[in-house]
């Protein structure tokens, strides 16, 4: 029953909830990998770009198998 009440407060399934909290932090980490490389190399590279294209290289991997087919 809490399931179903969390679920409907905030929209989704708790699932799909927790993949997007996944997914920011991955998100995350990496960007802060990719300053300090940035940082290292006494670059000043806006980042964003390669966030970009590796938050997209994530997305599929959290598809659920039914909408593959």
């Amino acid at each position: 029953m809490l399931k179903k009440v969390i679920e409907d407060l905030i929209g989704k399934s708790i699932e799909q909830r927790f993949e997007e909290i996944m997914l920011e932090e991955v998100i995350a980490k990496r960007k802060a990998e990719i300053e300090a490389e940035m940082k290292n190399k006494g670059k000043s590279a806006q980042v964003e770009g390669v966030v970009e294209v590796t938050e997209r290289a994530i997305i599929p991997s959290i598809v659920p198998e039914s909408s593959i087919l």
